[in-house]
């Protein structure tokens, strides 16, 4: 055959040439691109929580030796030093400083050639401050921690909305307002459950695939199961199981689980999202308002936000108390007659 069997890696952008090509020399150099264990001492918070910079003065050497890893976000010098940024995944950074003196010349020029913006890096040395009093480590060693194979996003040209949407993983590297959200809503749903556990709510899972939908009017998902060849349904509610639970003697039960509405798709509707319901047997209108406001003030006072914006542009302090209104006392403000 005379054809040229063409290399799958010659249609790749150039950043994505260029980096699988960069993987390919640490592997020919007998270096783990994807290593599973890096012996790491320290998380790049620990180091900074330890040392204060400040109290250290500049120039210091603490004497102490680290091994911790981040994500590459900056890097400078092409001499004799070269300073990168390590990053991880709460947003703490800490700089490491990679010397002639301190790794040979293979690894500082390894270190020049083969690592890119992205890139995972661990690195092993003495926690130190540079001249200008900034904490570092002052490497002895590196390793790639994981070799990257696409660039990422250009601080000047932010990502869409739509590209956000569909690739959270890369909103969640570039913005720490993305990354802030994933914690804030952990520490949601660890209150949510503290405080029901609290007042003594079992929680419970419901099947996810039912034969008939309600506690909702909305269009569901439709599928099969083949092995009793029957057609189900994605949940629309958590409500009807949970009712059944109540019947069969879970007096105080509660659910946080996925809910599927195949409907409309816009900044504040998901065919796919999150919901909590929970039930009383013997209770009132007027316990699960008090569950209410318990479980709204408890989650802000977890993620330190008890002080709110109004829809008006004021300030609403949730710890304060709340007004109570009937139905039919709103309907009667909003109409001007009573009702």
């Amino acid at each position: 055959m005379s054809a040229d069997i063409q290399n799958p890696d010659d249609d790749l952008p150039e950043q994505l040439r260029i980096r699988r090509e960069k993987r390919q020399q640490l592997i020919d150099a007998g270096l783990e691109p994807y290593p599973t264990d890096l012996g790491l001492t320290h998380t790049l918070a620990q180091v900074r929580e330890a040392y204060d910079p400040e109290v250290l003065g500049a120039d210091h050497h603490t004497g102490d030796v680290v091994t911790v890893a981040g994500r590459v976000i900056f890097r400078r010098g092409t001499g004799k030093l070269v300073f990168v940024s390590l990053r991880e995944g709460d947003g703490t950074s800490l700089q490491a400083m990679v010397s002639l003196d301190g790794v040979g010349e293979e690894s500082l020029e390894r270190l020049k050639h083969l690592v890119d913006i992205g890139d995972h890096l661990a690195v092993t040395g003495e926690v130190i401050t540079s001249r200008r009093g900034e904490l570092s480590v002052q490497a002895s060693s590196w390793a790639i921690a994981a070799k990257t194979l696409r660039p990422l996003p250009n601080e000047h040209n932010p990502l869409s909305d739509e590209a956000r949407s569909r690739m959270r993983y890369v909103d969640l590297i570039v913005r720490p307002e993305a990354r802030d959200n994933v914690r804030v809503k952990a520490k949601v749903l660890q209150s949510l459950r503290r405080t029901l556990d609290e007042r003594a709510y079992v929680e419970v899972e419901t099947p996810v695939l039912q034969h008939t939908n309600g506690g909702a009017a909305a269009r569901p998902f439709h599928t099969h199961v083949n092995a009793f060849d029957e057609s189900a349904l994605l949940r629309i509610a958590l409500e009807l199981h949970l009712k059944r639970s109540l019947v069969g003697g879970i007096d105080r039960v509660y659910e946080i689980g996925k809910t599927f509405r195949n409907e409309g798709v816009d900044n504040t509707h998901n065919p796919e999202f999150m919901m909590l319901e929970a039930y009383e047997a013997y209770g009132s209108y007027d316990t699960m308002a008090d569950l209410t406001r318990a479980l709204v003030v408890d989650a802000a006072r977890a993620v330190g936000r008890t002080v709110v914006p109004g829809r008006d542009g004021s300030e609403i302090d949730l710890e304060q108390p709340w007004r109570r209104a009937t139905i039919h006392e709103l309907v009667g403000e909003a109409v001007g007659q009573q009702v």
